[in-house]
């Protein structure tokens, strides 16, 4: 193989490898991988609340220890730029973990709205199956949790539900052409 080939190689799985956090990077603050879901955008006035719920769809059974959920959740503007963020280290099966946003609209203007977007992201866990015997090979298989995240607007002075949706898309990965060799 020559060296430049080798190089081109050498590029080509750096650019693989590392794209996961390059997509990351844009949607969430955390550098490890998992699943990152979005809302589309939504416009909320300065006399409504962003509302972004996430619901471990785990089941309690009596008996066995759950399986670890983390989560973070987040708001972002139109622009990319993050809004508001918790990271919650574990919700507990059949339970859920909540992020509430007022937007910064200046009231004095009229149709004044903020364009937002919630952007969940659940963390992959590493899970090592038990070995059957010593010749059978151990991969480690990373798992995230199973949720259901939902976003309602809500009136502030009524209370009153203005938008819901449970409609949330999966963030595509960044991905890198293959590069193709000099001949």
């Amino acid at each position: 193989m020559s060296r430049f080939a080798f190089h081109q190689i050498a590029l080509a799985g750096l650019l693989l490898s590392g794209s996961q956090f390059l997509a990351q990077a844009q949607t969430t603050s955390s550098s490890t991988t998992g699943s990152v879901v979005t809302t589309g955008i939504v416009g909320v006035t300065g006399a409504q609340t962003a509302r972004l719920n996430v619901l471990n769809l785990q089941s309690v059974i009596s008996g066995v220890i759950p399986e670890l959920c983390p989560a973070t959740l987040e708001f972002y503007d139109d622009t990319g730029a993050l809004l508001k963020q918790v990271a919650v280290a574990n919700i507990l099966p059949a339970t859920a973990a909540s992020l509430v946003f007022k937007p910064p609209v200046p009231s004095a203007a009229a149709n004044a709205r903020a364009q937002i977007r919630a952007v969940v992201f659940t963390p992959s866990i590493d899970v090592s199956p038990v070995a059957v015997s010593t010749s059978t090979p151990i991969v480690p298989v990373g798992i995230s949790c199973n949720v259901m995240a939902s976003l309602e607007i809500t009136d502030d002075s009524t209370g009153a539900t203005h938008a819901f949706t449970t409609d949330l898309r999966e963030m595509s990965p960044f991905r890198a052409l293959p590069v193709s060799a000099a001949r």
